[in-house]
């Protein structure tokens, strides 16, 4: 009798160490099979099963790049935004997005932050809000602009307590109303503007009708409607095109050697620098009399190089006009009158423009003398 119950003894202790050791064998697999690399298959099974409890969210690195899952956007303006329209757009190159009114609808839009022809840089972190169709106060409609607010929840009231997504030098990140117009993969947000009544039919057929007479703007173009407007410049650069915007036309602005006086075109320029600038009226004693147009910078951006030359952009200063030569640098200027003296044509492409901005700015205040 005793031999029988250490018999069973002996068994049950067994059967319990081999529980045990299973419990612990399939305890230290949980543990490596979530130390294994990750994976596409992976993360998207866990995705799955996370979403579908609402526990868990993708770190940016971790997502499928354009991948979205998520109600489309009900509008473009920033009065009616709901939770529905806050995006996530961190870490992403080119996110889809679609929109509750487009005119595909197998195609979402796709955008950008940055591109060029051979990169694409993502967009930053914390790159989380709304994207709204800002029209600045009394310019003219053909100025109006995309942007994306950056807001710190979805909640529509943050909005105003957001700021407007910037590029890396410093400007608001934004696609104007033109290229949303002309541009075929842009042509669903252009519809939305149009259900949200940002464009009329009016201003719909200016728009078909300046692509039909003018030189027009693309993405990433300088396009102005004030001199108070603060724009990107590379310092480097050769030449210079900007539009000046109107009631009813974008007049193209291309200036040579903007930078220089003497025009060497083998040699590169001293300056390596970017930064924001800004176009005012000249109240200097020598331009006393005339409407001149002068560069003063605003902000400098990267590595302003090696050249230390009284010449060199500065922050606050008007922008000087450097001498490869070794004479005195000029004063950046331009006489904004066709019937004044100093006029010269090859000032600028457009002689219509700079009056136009100046007008925009000011009205009759500071008409031709």
């Amino acid at each position: 009798m005793a031999a029988c119950f250490s018999n069973v003894l002996r068994r049950a202790n067994h059967l319990e160490y081999q529980m045990l050791k299973c419990i612990r064998t399939g305890f230290r697999q949980r543990l490596v099979t979530g130390l294994r690399p990750y994976s596409h298959a992976s993360a998207s099974s866990s995705r799955t099963n996370g979403e579908k409890f609402g526990t868990i969210s993708a770190e940016p690195s971790q997502r499928r790049e354009g991948y979205t899952k998520r109600a489309p956007l009900s509008t473009l303006d920033h009065r009616k935004l709901s939770p529905t329209d806050w995006l996530d757009l961190s870490g992403l190159t080119q996110p889809s997005i679609s929109f509750r009114h487009r005119l595909n609808r197998d195609r979402e839009w796709q955008t950008f932050y940055r591109k060029s022809s051979s990169w694409q840089l993502p967009f930053p972190p914390r790159s989380s809000g709304f994207f709204y169709y800002h029209q600045p106060p009394g310019a003219p409609l053909l100025s109006g602009e995309l942007r994306f607010r950056l807001t710190p929840n979805h909640l529509p009231e943050s909005f105003n307590q957001g700021e407007d997504c910037l590029t890396p030098e410093g400007d608001a990140w934004k696609i104007p109303l033109f290229v949303l117009y002309y541009t075929p993969f842009h042509r669903n947000v252009y519809q939305q503007l149009r259900v949200d009544g940002f464009v009329s039919d009016a201003l719909d057929s200016k728009l078909k009708s300046i692509a039909q007479t003018y030189i027009c703007p693309r993405y990433g173009s300088v396009i102005l409607h004030s001199l108070h407007q603060v724009f990107p410049i590379d310092f480097s650069a050769t030449t210079f095109r900007f539009f000046v915007v109107g009631d009813s036309t974008y007049q193209s602005v291309v200036v040579n050697y903007l930078f220089r006086v003497c025009v060497e075109p083998r040699r590169p320029s001293c300056y390596t620098s970017k930064g924001l600038v800004r176009f005012e009226l000249s109240a200097l004693p020598e331009h006393a009399g005339t409407r001149t147009v002068v560069m003063r910078v605003v902000k400098l951006v990267g590595n302003p190089g090696p050249y230390m030359g009284e010449d060199r952009p500065q922050e606050g200063a008007l922008v000087l006009r450097h001498n490869p030569a070794g004479g005195k640098p000029k004063l950046l200027s331009f006489n904004v009158d066709r019937k004044s003296h100093v006029f010269r044509s090859k000032g600028f492409s457009h002689p219509d423009a700079l009056p136009l901005l100046v007008a925009n700015t000011f009205g009759n205040k500071h008409s031709s003398p």
